[in-house]
């Protein structure tokens, strides 16, 4: 875990290069008509992480809906890139590399190309979008209001962070292409290679599984605080096999969680391991097979609302003041701890909201 003091001098340094910035740069361009947004090219700057990929599509299918002639590209980042690869709305995905002959390379590339609209779909404001948004050379800069307006030409209201899904903040960057986010339906989506289906067919299979209710309990999260611990996933699944014996539990986990899942696994021979996942596609496949999930991490869980998947949340929240990154359009029940350490979610709250889960979903025939 991070220092959270080296933390605070991060962020006021990354606000101070920002102000720096705005001493120097103002676009003011607005388009002096309409634009022909069906004939438009447009780049989507998204470099962060892999759940802010999955909460964007909403926005992609939505253009992509108004204007089907409309080119649509994505910036993303090394550690997300993959996200997108078998999305058929996005033309190309450029990849942002932290050095600076990639990122020459890349701006060079980028600027040939002619974008009438570079769309920033942070909703914070971020130093790399920021600087990537003044070299890009679209015809109009595009993003929501906040520290960094100064870099775009038309900017959009930034809605509460406490009170708003980040998915309706960033659907209001579909108000200048005429597009009214109130009246979408904003959905989720992501796409399986048909290798990664086969990948996890075969998996099926192979455990005779076909037929039964799958509830999938991922345990990785990515870093410590987040995980919650050996004994809570052990005393979790001996309460699902009691109480649900229907339903079939497999193991999810990222491949550096391998120790910690087969130890689970061990501890009850009711639970299914999961194969080793190498790509976050053969990941996505196995997510899709489920009936129910239980997670700690939220790239899953938006996963899992993509394939309208009902879930379990397990949240560490220490910001009040920011909302959490629930699942969108599918049933949910979220657990939540105001401490960094998820370990301190009791089990019997867990099991609660999945029985809450059940009820709510009117699927009778899985009580015992």
């Amino acid at each position: 875990m991070r220092d959270p003091f080296l933390k605070r001098i991060e962020l006021l340094l990354r606000r101070f290069l920002i102000f720096l910035l705005g001493l120097f740069v103002r676009r003011q361009h607005q388009p002096s008509h309409t634009p022909d947004f069906n004939s438009s090219k447009i780049l989507f700057i998204r470099q962060d992480r892999i759940g802010d990929v999955l909460i964007s599509t909403p926005i992609f299918t939505s253009v992509k809906e108004h204007y089907p002639s409309a080119i649509i590209d994505v910036l993303l980042s090394e550690n997300n890139h993959f996200v997108l690869q078998n999305d058929p709305l996005i033309r190309k995905c450029w990849i942002y590399q932290k050095r600076i002959g990639k990122v020459i390379a890349l701006i060079r590339s980028i600027r040939k190309e002619k974008y009438d609209f570079a769309v920033d779909m942070m909703d914070n404001p971020s130093v790399t979008s920021t600087l990537l948004c003044l070299f890009f050379g679209a015809r109009w800069n595009v993003g929501i209001a906040k520290d960094n307006n100064y870099i775009y030409d038309i900017r959009v209201p930034m809605l509460s962070r406490r009170d708003t899904h980040i998915i309706d903040r960033i659907s209001q960057l579909l108000i200048p292409f005429h597009i009214d986010p109130n009246a979408e339906k904003l959905s989720l989506r992501y796409f399986t290679s048909p290798q990664s289906d086969e990948f996890a067919e075969r998996f099926l299979s192979a455990h005779q599984l076909g037929s039964r209710p799958l509830i999938g309990i991922n345990i990785s999260a990515g870093g410590a605080v987040r995980f919650w611990g050996i004994e809570n996933y052990c005393a979790l699944l001996l309460f699902l096999s009691e109480q649900y014996p229907s339903l079939c539990p497999i193991l999810l986990y990222q491949p550096s969680d391998i120790e910690k899942a087969t130890s689970i696994a061990l501890d009850d021979s009711k639970v299914i391991l999961s194969p080793v996942t190498n790509t976050f596609d053969q990941f996505a496949a196995m997510i899709k097979r489920l009936s129910f999930l239980i997670s700690p991490d939220t790239s899953a869980i938006h996963l899992a609302s993509a394939f309208g998947i009902p879930s379990v949340v397990l949240y560490v929240q220490s910001d009040k003041s920011l909302r959490i990154w629930e699942p969108y359009g599918t049933k949910y029940e979220a657990v939540i701890t105001d401490v960094d350490n998820l370990s301190t979610i009791p089990v019997a709250d867990v099991q609660a909201a999945f029985k809450k889960l059940i009820e709510r979903s009117r699927i009778k025939s899985l009580n015992t």
